[in-house]
């Protein structure tokens, strides 16, 4: 941030701010003469804002698109990578891929013609049903992987709100044993009351008042208190957002003395400490790394009783919290772009695009990454085709890009959406016989391997953590949930089940397109039985019962209190887009039996093919007001709203 002096006097400051961040910037023009400016700009006086332009990044980031070359595309050909599946009627020809490059494209739907596939639905079982040669999309595979992931971080959360016997000492048991020991004068203890009677427990403080003032205040903030996302499933849940909740607001500065009663409470008993610590490692890497400093980080010497008076100003940006929110790469990114507000004309989604294809954020995980940014890497090549390991078997055309940045926006909402209680917003701030057969290429799902590939990763660090941190015992105890009940798997054979799903999908993907797998070393996959696996699901995915959930949600981003909006995103639905493949450089064939050499399939040979394929409609919206809304009331919008216009309408209002 660079500030130019414009004038200045006793009485009054005038200055302008110009903000550049990559793509985009903004211009502010201020004035004031006494109060102060909140974090730590580092200006002493002033400030009203009068006015914020914001400028976009220059053009949209469909119309940097373009269609890939076909000169840039020169995979080399490997004899032995040969396609399990025989050619022909008779099972006599063996397909060698492996020198041969695959086109997509998305063409144009034209509603006087196809009309159909512009209709929205509520899942993909309901899209595909009754219909013709579809391929699972990216967004179908991920329809599996959503299902299961908000039935796995609801079972965790609400397993470790619970306590679970001899592994997690319950969240509320350790602000209880918080209460206890700092006991019922402390200025702490009317705090951590409120949030105790929020999880049911009732305890009376000497200050009854300030604990009533307490749970009054987080039930007027809607965007903090009110239960979202799958937490609506049962009372326990919306319960356990809301206790989890109140205590991720960082502490206020007239809470000082509070706070030092609780980090002392912390150095004086060892095993409170080490239960609390523990916590706190476990949603850094469940979701990711801290926000704010917790109360452990201020607890210099475990066990002395020793507190430092003054450690609770040495934190991020002078802030504390007792279950502080994870941060996210788009939260700093926001907060970054717009320190003062968001303006109107701001679209975040293209923001944070922007920022990744520029290189300004990088998805890739960092050494204190918790599961979020990994699921975030795995959608990486959806909007950097280039960095995929298919890349040289693909041309895309800049319409199939288009598609693919739109898998992006749906996927990463979906995402953001199951970890939304624990992830902040941003806030201001020989010679063969004759073959007479048509070659087409033989997809068995939309071909994007390394986001297959990633995801498995994802769930295999995930399964490491889990295992270590709570055992595998403990993972048996558990099932994910499921609105209206649990899951049928317990935890630990349902997260292996998706890791080793994935890992298939993969491994049949890179097949259809003629691309060597590369796992690493260490990586210990059985690949014949998860490839045979990923198939068989691959080949009934719709009738898979998470094909038919409701797939629609929406999840707050970014909450502008000047204007008094809430900006969030959306999927809006389920339709049907065509995707259109042809070989543009071909594949060889050679008979399945003999010695026969591998020969170019000859251009007149070459078939393209056309599937339907499931994806999601996303929009960035705004709300009137500081509220957000459940996915009972989003949905009942949607069925309302029935088209994209009418329900983005509906939904700004």
């Amino acid at each position: 941030m660079r500030w130019v002096v414009i004038g200045l006097c006793a009485a009054a400051l005038l200055a302008v701010s110009v903000v550049a961040a990559g793509a985009g910037a903004y211009f502010l023009l201020r004035q004031g003469n006494s109060s102060t400016l909140g974090g730590g700009l580092g200006m002493g006086n002033t400030v009203t804002v009068e006015r914020i332009i914001h400028t976009p990044p220059v053009k949209p980031p469909e119309v940097l698109l373009v269609d890939d070359k076909l000169e840039d595309k020169n995979p080399s050909f490997d004899p032995n990578l040969v396609d399990r599946r025989p050619l022909g009627q008779d099972k006599a020809w063996l397909l060698n891929a492996s020198s041969a490059v695959i086109k997509l494209d998305v063409p144009v739907i034209k509603p006087d013609i196809d009309g159909q596939l512009l209709t929205l639905h509520r899942s993909y079982a309901e899209a595909v049903k009754d219909k013709y040669n579809v391929l699972p999309s990216v967004n179908m595979v991920d329809g599996k992987a959503k299902q299961f992931d908000d039935g796995l971080y609801a079972a965790l959360d609400l397993n470790y709100y619970r306590g679970l016997k001899d592994q997690l000492n319950g969240h509320r048991d350790m602000v209880r044993r918080m209460y206890e020991r700092v006991g019922k004068d402390s200025p702490a203890a009317p705090y951590l009351a409120a949030g105790l009677a929020i999880g049911g427990v009732e305890v009376t403080p000497t200050d009854a008042a300030a604990k009533t003032r307490y749970i009054e205040t987080f039930d007027a903030q809607m965007i903090r208190s009110k239960p979202i996302g799958f937490y609506t499933w049962s009372p326990e849940l919306g319960e356990c957002f809301r206790f989890l909740r109140f205590f991720q607001e960082p502490f206020r500065a007239d809470q000082q003395s509070a706070v030092a009663d609780m980090v002392k409470a912390l150095a004086e008993d060892s095993q409170l400490l080490a239960d609390y610590r523990k916590a706190m490692g476990f949603y850094a890497r469940l979701t990711n790394p801290y926000r704010y400093k917790t109360l452990a980080d201020l607890v210099p010497n475990a066990g002395t009783g020793q507190v430092r008076p003054d450690e609770p100003q040495a934190n991020r940006g002078g802030r504390i919290a007792f279950f502080p929110a994870s941060t996210s790469k788009e939260t700093v990114l926001f907060e970054n772009l717009f320190p003062l507000g968001l303006p109107p004309d701001a679209d975040l989604m293209r923001e944070l695009i922007t920022a990744i294809r520029s290189g300004k954020v990088d998805l890739k995980p960092r050494p204190d990454s918790g599961w979020y940014d990994y699921q975030a890497y795995a959608l990486e090549t959806l909007l950097l085709p280039e960095r995929g390991e298919e890349n040289p078997k693909l041309m895309l055309t800049r319409a199939y890009k288009k598609r693919m940045l739109e898998a992006f926006q749906a996927l990463i909402t979906k995402r953001r959406e199951t970890h939304v209680r624990q992830l902040d917003m941003a806030a201001p701030r020989a010679a063969a016989p004759r073959f007479d057969e048509n070659v087409q290429p033989r997809l068995r799902v939309e071909p994007n391997p390394s986001y297959f590939l990633r995801t498995a990763r994802a769930y295999a660090f995930l399964s490491n953590f889990l295992e270590a941190t709570i055992g595998p015992e403990a993972l048996k105890q558990m099932h994910g949930l499921k609105q209206g009940g649990q899951r049928e798997l317990d935890l630990l054979t349902e997260l292996h089940w998706m890791r080793d799903l994935y890992y298939g999908i993969y491994l049949v993907s890179a097949e259809d397109i003629g691309m060597k797998p590369s796992l690493l070393p260490d990586e210990n996959v059985e690949q014949d039985r998860v490839y045979q696996m990923a198939s068989d699901w691959l080949g009934k995915i719709a009738v898979d019962p998470d094909m038919a959930v409701d797939t629609r949600v929406i999840v707050p981003v970014f909450s502008d209190f000047s204007r008094r909006k809430m900006r969030c995103w959306s999927t809006l639905g389920v339709r049907l887009a065509k995707l259109e493949v042809n070989y543009v450089k071909p594949p060889s064939i050679k008979p399945a039996s003999g010695e026969g050499d591998w020969k170019v399939v000859e251009s007149h040979r070459l078939e393209g093919m056309q599937y339907l394929i499931p994806v999601d409609e996303f929009a960035e919206v705004e709300l009137n007001g500081l509220k957000v809304l459940t996915r009972e009331e989003f949905r009942t919008i949607c069925d309302q709203g029935k088209t994209r216009e009418g329900i983005t309408s509906a939904l700004s209002r």
